[in-house]
């Protein structure tokens, strides 16, 4: 996961408003193979397990993760996956995520700029994880990246969506406004498409529903599907 501005030594960065700041992530990961701590701290442990936990299926065919960082993520997601590609903008990390990674066959760890870099080959993903990237973003991009989601995700696919609610400083999005963008743009579900009880569901027709929102003191993690199909009734318990 690209993460915020927690606590990493930024004395020295440039950032700027509307674009991709590779000199930001370039300061950060200079002579630091773990400029978020992600292996030490207990927040990150934390909110990695409730990304996982919240997944409403326990294996992914086909899956993307854009903003993959040094790959602490990529490794925990991959056991859920049987293919993944992993994304990132940073030299460095896309490095020390080949590291992590190197015994995973299933997995591709890929260099990019996002929104330049994202994968439109077939098959389409039925899991797409966005964690900790989109409010490095300008308002433009996120668009884009939401355009491509639309066309990119496959029925009955998962989208997770994970960020920092602070402000991060030199970056004019936060993580309260990307999931405010999210939201307009997935929870369009109408009462006609919600299936009713005993009713069959059309996936041919399906619709992006939230599946899961966890507001968390420091982090906004939400969880659709291109489906109205929620994991009980994936099921058949209702």
């Amino acid at each position: 996961m690209v993460c915020k501005n927690e606590t990493a030594d930024r004395s020295h960065i440039d950032t700027q408003d509307t674009n991709y700041a590779e000199s930001y992530f370039d300061t950060l990961y200079n002579d630091n193979s773990d400029p978020w701590q992600y292996q030490t701290r207990w927040y990150e442990k934390r909110k990695r397990d409730m990304c996982l936990a919240v997944l409403p299926k326990t294996q992914y065919n086909n899956a993307v993760e854009l903003g993959c960082g040094n790959g602490v993520f990529s490794a925990l997601l991959s056991s859920r996956c049987q293919a993944l590609i992993s994304i990132d903008g940073n030299t460095q990390a896309v490095q020390l995520a080949k590291q992590r990674l190197t015994e995973s066959s299933h997995v591709s760890v890929i260099q990019g700029v996002i929104p330049d870099a994202l994968p439109t080959t077939k098959p389409t993903f039925d899991l797409i994880v966005i964690s900790e990237i989109l409010y490095y973003l300008s308002p433009n991009d996120i668009n884009t990246v939401i355009t491509w989601i639309k066309q990119n995700l496959a029925v009955g696919g998962t989208l997770l969506c994970c960020h920092w609610r602070y402000a991060i400083d030199g970056f004019t999005m936060t993580g309260e406004t990307v999931h405010q963008r999210l939201n307009q743009a997935f929870d369009k579900v109408s009462n006609e498409l919600e299936p009713k009880q005993g009713q069959k569901v059309d996936t041919k027709n399906s619709a992006f529903t939230h599946q899961s929102e966890i507001i968390d003191s420091d982090f906004l993690l939400d969880v659709w599907q291109y489906s109205p199909k929620s994991v009980a009734m994936q099921e058949n318990l209702v």
